[in-house]
């Protein structure tokens, strides 16, 4: 069933990647400097994960819609990463 549909396997990754940062955060595994990194992480996780699974699908019922969700995946992970980037050194600047 996943392989069949690959919209599924995104949605179950993405609540495994909720669910890992939610656990790590309550770790604080992370130091104050590689919060840009758990950052980079969990914006773009999913995408590549995205573009692995467009490139094995090949000849699949899915393959021309999954195509435009992968597109807009990398694309919202790109102004998502944006967005929260300049907020982050907005509330920097800020703090001094």
């Amino acid at each position: 069933m996943i392989k069949n549909n690959p919209f599924i396997t995104i949605f179950l990754l993405f609540c495994i990647q909720v669910m890992v940062f939610i656990y790590v955060d309550y770790l604080n595994l992370f130091s104050a400097g590689d919060e840009d990194l758990l950052m980079v992480i969990s914006f773009f996780t999913i995408p590549i994960i995205a573009i692995i699974l467009k490139l094995s699908l090949v000849g699949e019922p899915y393959n021309k819609t999954f195509k435009y969700f992968t597109i807009f995946l990398i694309i919202a992970s790109i102004i998502g990463f944006s967005v929260f980037w300049f907020l982050g050194a907005l509330a920097k600047a800020y703090q001094h």
